[in-house]
């Protein structure tokens, strides 16, 4: 488990725990572009939250969390893409939203 799944989201995030298929959607993106040499890569990622407009997914694979930027190319990437922070905690998301958005 991991701080992910407790925390509520605010805007921009948009919390995905209740909207399965759009979960599931683009979980399946972030899938597709996720290449070989990509520190991702190999772990079974669930997204949570989305940033729509940012083109950003919130994923948790057991207590790891990141934010990927989603290239939607529809196929595997090269890395660095898609682009991914790894959050340790809900402040250092605050913090990138704050930084970034």
């Amino acid at each position: 488990m991991s701080w992910a799944d407790v925390v509520m989201f605010a805007d921009p995030m948009i919390d995905l725990r209740a909207d399965p298929r759009r979960a599931a959607a683009l979980a399946g993106e972030l899938r597709r572009e996720i290449g070989r040499k990509h520190p991702l890569v190999g772990a079974r990622w669930t997204v949570v939250a989305e940033a729509a407009s940012q083109d950003e997914v919130l994923a948790v694979a057991g207590d790891q969390v990141v934010l990927v930027h989603l290239t939607w190319s529809g196929k595997k990437e090269s890395p660095p893409w898609p682009q991914s922070v790894a959050l340790p905690d809900h402040e250092a998301l605050l913090q990138l939203i704050a930084d970034r958005y």
